[in-house]
């Protein structure tokens, strides 16, 4: 009986990064996470650890495997861009890999990248829910730290430490609030932790003036 020839593309998937072993279970598990730090910005998630195609970080992983589907094209900057981070994007989650950052509804990005969050989707006033969500690989994620938040899920303040952030971010990030309801949404991801920055949400440095 003849051998069965695999395709490259299965041969290199087999062995390496696994998707979740129970879809469904693990999915919503990760969905949770993430909207609960979209209700309460600042505060983090610690998800399952998982092996993650170089260079995406496990958090990062994750929330691409509960969140991207077919009707979900994503953009990835070039410092995260590889060939296992596609392959295992497309076979896993089926998604669409987006030629321009205009085109996404989800990007993957890097804090040290550059990229600027105008060049992302903003949606419009009518429908405010068809903007990019950014899943931005950062240094560090810490619940205290030189930044502060302020805005809807936090009571008066909350204080955190984004390794990574420049002040080029934070202007950034002052522009994308003033938009509201349009702009982007951020979900931050570390090593498997998540953090997320709602568009709704103002952030400060310490000693700024707002």
């Amino acid at each position: 009986m003849p051998a069965t020839v695999q395709s490259p593309a299965v041969v290199a998937l087999e062995g390496l990064c696994d998707g979740f072993s129970d879809v469904t279970h693990q999915s919503q598990g990760v969905f949770r996470q993430v909207l609960m730090a979209m209700a309460e910005p600042g505060t983090r998630h610690n998800l399952a650890q998982l092996i993650a195609p170089a260079p995406l970080s496990p958090a990062a992983y994750q929330v691409c495997l509960a969140l991207l589907d077919q009707e979900t094209p994503v953009w990835l900057e070039p410092d995260l861009t590889s060939a296992a981070a596609i392959n295992y994007l497309r076979f896993h989650c089926g998604c669409r890999i987006a030629s321009g950052s205009n085109q996404a509804l989800f990007a993957l990005v890097t804090a040290q990248g550059g990229c600027s969050l105008s060049a992302f989707n903003q949606g419009t006033f009518e429908y405010p829910d068809r903007s990019a969500t950014l899943i931005v690989e950062v240094d560090a994620l810490e619940e205290e730290g030189n930044l502060t938040l302020e805005g809807p899920g936090i009571r008066q303040q909350r204080r955190v430490g984004i390794a990574g952030f420049d002040a080029g971010w934070l202007q950034q990030l002052a522009e994308n609030q003033a938009g509201f309801p349009c702009g982007v949404d951020l979900i931050l991801t570390c090593g498997n932790q998540l953090m997320a920055l709602p568009r709704s949400t103002r952030v400060s440095l310490d000693g700024q003036e707002k």
